[in-house]
């Protein structure tokens, strides 16, 4: 399994926290977002539907991929200016999937992509989708070129949740896609 950095083009920056569950946001507008391993899209959404008025989170996205690497890892890249992939397609590591953008709930904060690392659940839903561990350490690796796998860190996170993607697909919304 060969992993890659998944930002090229510009020199970005992404802290070592998230506001309340495990991802990273990562700063750098503009830049092109890759596939970090080969794999099958999963999911997208091209058009930013995010309503501020009604901040449902599982619009607070806005454009996104939603791929499952070879490796049976979920990778999630939100707030992207443009996706450049579709559901179905299957992408080598370093192909692009999109590009930095401020759409969704980060039309009110910062240009950046939200990336999560999780496993992926039998529906379409929301909440462990946006992340289940924290991507720092491998983000930190990828760019160093070093090949840090996350599949057991991801298979310790779904075996002490084993009901979490049920609870996902429960989770109020008025678009749980």
């Amino acid at each position: 399994m060969i992993y890659v950095f998944p930002f090229a083009d510009k020199k970005v920056s992404y802290a070592r926290s998230h506001h309340d569950y495990p991802a990273s946001d990562v700063f750098g507008c503009g830049a092109t977002v890759v596939a970090p391993v080969r794999g099958k899209i999963e999911e997208t959404r091209a058009v930013d539907s995010w309503v501020p008025k009604v901040d449902d989170p599982a619009t607070r996205g806005g454009k996104y991929v939603s791929m499952v690497g070879d490796d049976g890892v979920r990778y999630y890249f939100a707030h992207l200016d443009s996706v450049a992939v579709q559901a179905g397609d299957t992408v080598e590591a370093g192909d692009q999937v999109g590009i930095m953008g401020q759409t969704g709930n980060a039309r009110k904060s910062a240009c950046h992509t939200h990336f999560g690392i999780s496993w992926p659940c039998a529906g379409g839903e929301w909440a462990v989708r946006r992340g289940e561990i924290w991507p720092w350490k491998y983000l930190d690796a990828w760019k160093k070129g070093e090949q840090l796998s996350p599949v057991a860190e991801v298979a310790e996170a779904e075996a002490a949740n084993p009901d979490a993607c049920n609870l996902a697909m429960l989770a109020p919304s008025a678009d749980n896609a």
